[in-house]
């Protein structure tokens, strides 16, 4: 049996907070550190021709392209088919633009989004990829080999927050952390840069707790050992996965 998580949260701020306190209330111990923060990019001919209507498929892969995004649009998000790349993502997306969203059943990644229906028959359709920075081609490219016309509207960038690597290494052994929830592949690739050469063999021993089949592969490609694919990354569903029958925590 394996022993009750103690758990690493390095999603963003304030939601790493947001679910310790949450798990919490289940006694499940766990510890905040983001490991990057976004800042606000402002892309003005992008977002007026997004909000023109010129668009038939607006695809938004992060809750924070939604958060940002709604910081610049100051009318009502234009008609179109909107799709999400996860659970939470489809729910912000929705409320903002007042519209029904389609999203994946299970895998939550580029991979999922590109066996939904409504990106099967795209041929001269104008897509809009609504994201952060940078990221992956692969979305961009299949739906051109699809015959579509892409373009991306990039409303944040993510940032390195300057941490102490050796001393939240030390910390976390100490507390007897045990599992860590990583939202993306750019966090784990964060949290492998930051711990040293000398805290690997502890780090590769956690359990990694993700969202979405590709970070799973991510992760096992670094060398993690136990790698759980999660439910969701609501903190509502976050809390039940590890909530046992009896009310306490339990691991999975």
């Amino acid at each position: 049996m394996k022993p009750a998580p103690r758990l690493l949260v390095t999603r963003f701020a304030p939601h790493a907070q947001e679910l310790v306190e949450r798990l919490s209330h289940v006694d499940c111990f766990a510890i905040a550190q983001p490991l990057l923060m976004t800042t606000l990019l402002k892309e003005r001919q992008a977002l007026d021709i997004f909000l023109s209507g010129y668009y038939d498929l607006v695809i938004v892969v992060s809750g924070n392209a939604v958060k940002y995004a709604q910081q610049q649009i100051h009318s009502d998000w234009p008609k179109a088919t909107y799709l999400a790349v996860g659970k939470s993502t489809q729910i912000q997306l929705s409320k903002v633009t007042k519209q029904d969203v389609i999203c994946p059943l299970t895998r939550f990644d580029s991979e999922g989004l590109l066996e939904l229906a409504a990106l099967q028959s795209i041929k001269n359709k104008h897509i809009l990829i609504l994201r952060g920075e940078g990221g992956r081609e692969l979305l961009e490219n299949i739906l051109i080999e699809r015959g579509a016309k892409v373009d991306f509207l990039q409303t944040y960038k993510r940032v390195k927050i300057v941490l102490d690597g050796h001393e939240l290494a030390n910390n976390w052994q100490q507390a007897s952390i045990n599992g860590v929830i990583i939202s993306s592949v750019e966090i784990l690739n964060q949290l492998f840069a930051l711990v040293p050469m000398n805290h690997k063999d502890w780090l590769l021993g956690l359990v990694f707790y993700v969202p979405s089949q590709r970070v799973a592969e991510e992760a096992t490609l670094l060398g993690a050992k136990d790698v759980v694919l999660l439910p969701s990354l609501r903190t509502e569903q976050l809390v039940e996965f590890f909530k046992a029958d009896d009310g306490n925590c339990i691991a999975r």
